[in-house]
């Protein structure tokens, strides 16, 4: 691992344990054993280093949610697959998470980033949706846009249930309730 991706790693976790706006530089370059010309080389600022969490981050959700989706044969079941990442709600979304920190919130560019993220996510869900409509594993009245945005807000709500009541219950209660409103 080169001193980037030890800095990118050891931020990834601060950042999600600590929050972005509470680590410091300093912090981020004790955990990662890498020196301050090596860190500032790479990460002239704070918001830098910030976004490439953030895609990093967005880069494992979309990959976790292909893999929970990949060779399923119609588009409820992708949905299901989708669905499926709140299976471990209590540990949170490590992007959605983001939206809670003011200081990610306070920067533009990483707003716009964690947007990004999602938007590419909605890009998933509304080809399932798609799909779903097709093959007539799912109602023929679904907006694909509508309908991803729903799924995405009951993905994102179920950690945030999830977290508050400390048990796992409240977020399969939802993703079950979304599956139900899918039904054709």
């Amino acid at each position: 691992m080169d001193n980037r991706q030890k800095i990118v790693a050891s931020a990834k976790e601060m950042f999600w344990r600590h929050g972005y706006s509470t680590t410091s530089p300093r912090q981020v370059m004790e955990a990662s054993g890498v020196g301050q010309g090596s860190y500032y080389h790479h990460f002239p600022a704070k918001t830098d280093l910030a976004r490439e969490v953030v895609a990093a981050n967005g880069r494992d959700l979309l990959e976790a949610t292909r893999a929970a989706t990949r060779d399923l044969p119609t588009g409820r079941e992708r949905l299901a697959g989708v669905l499926s990442l709140a299976g471990d709600a209590l540990a949170g979304c490590r992007v959605g998470g983001f939206t809670y920190d003011a200081g990610m919130l306070a920067e533009p560019e990483l707003r716009e980033a964690i947007g990004s993220v999602f938007a590419t996510l909605a890009e998933v869900v509304e080809e399932a949706v798609r799909d779903g409509k097709a093959d007539g594993s799912l109602s023929s009245e679904l907006v694909p846009e509508e309908t991803a945005a729903m799924l995405l807000a009951v993905l994102q709500g179920t950690f945030v249930l999830a977290r508050a009541s400390g048990s796992q219950k409240s977020a399969d209660a939802a993703v079950a309730g979304a599956l139900a409103l899918l039904m054709p």
